[in-house]
């Protein structure tokens, strides 16, 4: 500790009052002391101020810097930390004008804070500062390793909202020389992504994703282990033999449940994939593109060290189940999920794109066959799921209205002592017929929550814990559930708890500028948890009694205010708020619809609205084709039919759709050149003298084909190297085809800039 730092001790033990502590201050630095002898004089300019957490209280060892605006460089500050109560006694050691300097303000790497940099603050002689509020942090520590449990250098952490979905960068995202880490990042749940790279390894390495982290306070997840990728091929066809382009390919470890980290997982214009896995026992599922006749595959495949082809995937042809999803009252449900179960033998199939949309219309394709439905509701939405059992689908039928019916809800927190247990599984039986009670959502979160809704009526519950955990079910008959219950139940066998009260008399205020607030039902909470659409957003302290909603969407929204003492959690209180704006967006301009060189495809273009959208959704007759970025303006809709088309633009803005716009075209055979890409040479077959006319076209004068397109093999709109080096690939290495039109001649499906007569 410096001489100086010893000095403000010594000013901070005597506590001084007012001038007392400055002539005290005054008097200590009149004494000469090493290494600040014509530097910090007398007449130096002190800076005070306080760093403070958001409950007010002082945050001490933080570290401080002032910086010249104009040159970017540091002033020499000392004493330049506050102490332990918060306070700071800095002294300017050089000569500097009045004028604006920033301040930055650091804490150290392990306390639970985020700084402040960047504040502007004016100083004119002894300058006090006034109080700064450090934003509240969390850390996740662990390290990365690999396969072997090598330590992985350099690996890449990636954090996803769980509420919005939307990436954060927070500073120290990456593993260190020897594998470890430590990041500050925001209080919540976060999807945590770790990928390494070419720096980290040799060998290619499977992305890991741990879903729905919750990081609260100090966290050390411990070892994480990337595995080894293995590479997995195949194609994916339609019935009729057609490659089914863009679907999407999905992989599950059969042993954890963990879902694999597939980049780039969808299918080229020629129906392959390829991604990387670990080795092992996989489930791989196959979602066809929305709007789609076809039906996902599921299958299970052993994956080797030596990687794996899997062939053809072929997927059925399905039928359509469609509908609407309303409540007891007559009310849409809107994002209610969908599951068909095989009748006879209780599994569940593979349904892609299986919610209800925001107006609680829904259509799922399946293939033939008898399946009990069910409907699986929000939490949030206050209805119980409900089952139609044994629905005949034979061909495509609407079920017209499906009403859910009120449900009482039941939620509790599940412990071992002073520790939350996630993942147990909360199963309901009727208490008179000893049947089990369909449910969903009903396991324990990472804080030993649950939350369910179920018909009114008496139960018997059982709660099973996870394998491997050493303890024991719970059971307890004859739980009343004609109102809402909330438990608390400690798995040590200890007697029950009594978890805390909820809140009283909630409310949610004031769209465009959202304010919640309650009253307590305990004075002694120890948080209070705000979850926003069912998802977590943030931790008060416990005698909070309002909270501000800055960054709250412009939609429908649903709150919960939970309070939490000793670990437990109260019933959730719930208020809603129409947050949407009152004017929908406008529709877009100029919308043209224009056929291209290939019959089967049709080029949109339009001008959008200057004040811009969230979204474009394109329609292609009456059936939801695509949803684009809302700064798109022109789109190609491909594999037509001959026929008439008629397309319709819609704009979406803060949930909000614009009147559509529409456009209609009959669409005639083929048109254009045909040609068969990569045969460069145009002597109608494709082999090693093509990749060589590339070549000498692009390095010694050689001449073009009549048709350039032909000479671009992975159809980039240009020939260069990599066109020969595909070729070339695809010839003797198992590399990928030339894009369509291949294996036979066509038209070009991309037309572009190069010359094809």
């Amino acid at each position: 500790m410096s001489r100086l730092q010893n000095v403000l001790r010594l000013v901070q033990e005597i506590g001084s009052p007012g001038g007392s502590r400055w002539l005290l201050l005054f008097l200590l630095l009149s004494i000469p002391f090493p290494g600040l002898s014509g530097q910090c004089l007398p007449t130096s300019w002190i800076l005070t101020g306080s760093v403070l957490d958001d409950n007010g209280a002082g945050i001490g060892s933080v570290d401080l810097d002032l910086i010249d605006p104009v040159s970017g460089l540091l002033l020499n500050l000392s004493s330049d930390f506050t102490i332990l109560d918060g306070t700071f006694t800095a002294v300017i050691c050089q000569v500097v004008p009045a004028g604006s300097y920033l301040l930055d303000i650091n804490p150290g790497s392990t306390q639970l804070f985020f700084g402040l940099g960047n504040i502007p603050v004016t100083i004119n002689g002894n300058t006090d500062l006034g109080s700064f509020v450090l934003p509240n942090a969390s850390i996740l520590s662990g390290r990365v390793v690999g396969e072997s449990f090598e330590f992985l250098p350099f690996v890449d952490l990636d954090f996803v909202d769980s509420l919005t979905g939307l990436g954060q960068a927070f500073s120290g995202d990456f593993t260190g020389a020897d594998g470890f880490f430590s990041t500050k990042v925001n209080p919540g749940f976060w999807d945590v992504q770790f990928t390494a790279s070419v720096a980290s390894t040799p060998l290619i390495m499977v992305p890991r994703e741990l879903r729905d982290t919750p990081i609260f306070g100090n966290v050390d997840l411990g070892d994480v282990r990337l595995r080894e990728g293995r590479l997995i091929t195949g194609t994916v066809q339609d019935p009729a033999g057609n490659p089914v382009v863009s679907a999407d390919i999905d992989l599950r470890d059969v042993i954890t449940g963990e879902k694999i980290v597939t980049p780039g997982d969808n299918t080229n214009g020629s129906g392959q994939f390829s991604v990387f896995s670990p080795d092992g026992q996989m489930e791989i599922e196959v979602d066809p593109v929305q709007g789609s006749s076809l039906v996902p595959a599921l299958s299970v495949i052993v994956v080797p060290n030596t990687g794996l082809d899997v062939g053809i995937i072929t997927l059925p042809e399905g039928v359509s189940v469609s509908g609407s999803v309303v409540g007891d009252s007559g009310n849409i449900v809107p994002g209610t999920d969908l599951d068909f179960i095989i009748s006879s033998t209780g599994i569940e199939i593979p349904t892609a794109h299986d919610n209800a949309n925001s107006s609680g219309n829904f259509s799922v394709q399946v293939v033939p066959g008898t399946y009990d439905i069910a409907f699986r509701p929000s939490f949030l939405t206050g209805f119980a799921p409900a089952v139609l059992p044994s629905i005949e689908v034979l061909g495509n039928m609407n079920l017209g209205l499906v009403e859910l019916p009120s449900g009482t809800a039941f939620t509790g927190t599940v412990v071992a002592g002073p520790d939350p247990v996630l993942e147990c599984e909360i199963l309901l039986t009727d208490s008179v017929t000893g049947a089990e009670v369909y449910m969903y959502g009903n396991d324990t979160d990472a804080l030993g929550v649950f939350a369910v809704r179920q018909l009114p009526g008496v139960y018997d519950l059982l709660i099973t814990p996870p394998m491997g955990s050493g303890l024991n079910e719970y059971v307890e008959t004859g739980i009343d559930l004609t109102a809402d219950l909330n438990l608390a139940i400690d798995l040590l066998g200890s007697p029950p708890v009594t978890p805390p009260e909820p809140v009283q008399n909630l409310a949610c205020c004031c769209p465009g500028g959202v304010t919640i607030q309650w009253e307590l039902g305990n004075t002694d909470y120890d948080l209070i948890q705000i979850q926003r659409q069912g998802v977590f957003l943030t931790n008060l302290a416990g005698d909070t009694l309002n909270f501000n909603d800055m960054n709250a969407p412009l939609e429908l929204l649903t709150y919960q205010v939970i309070a939490v003492r000793s670990s437990l959690t109260s019933s959730p209180v719930i208020c809603n708020l129409d947050n949407s704006p009152v004017t929908p967006p406008a529709p877009v301009g100029n919308l043209l619809c224009e056929q291209q060189q290939q019959g089967s495809s049709v080029q949109l273009t339009w001008v959008n609205d200057p004040v811009g959208y969230d979204s474009l959704q394109v329609f292609k007759n009456g059936v939801l084709e695509v949803e684009l970025a809302g700064v798109t303006e022109d789109y190609i809709s491909s594999g037509l039919t001959t026929g008439t088309h008629v397309w319709e633009l819609v704009g979406v803005s803060n949930g909000l759709s614009s009147a559509g716009s529409s456009c209609t075209v009959d669409v005639t055979g083929p048109i254009g050149f045909l040609f068969l890409r990569g045969d460069a040479n145009s002597d109608s077959l494709v082999n090693l003298a093509d990749s060589i006319s590339i070549l000498e076209y692009l390095f010694s004068g050689g001449p073009p084909s009549s048709c350039q397109s032909s000479m671009d093999v992975n159809d980039s709109g240009t020939i260069n190297i990599a066109d020969a080096i595909n070729l070339l690939a695809y010839l003797f290495s198992g590399g990928l085809p030339p894009e369509l039109p291949f294996p036979t001649p066509g038209v070009d499906p991309t037309p572009d800039a190069l010359p094809c007569p």
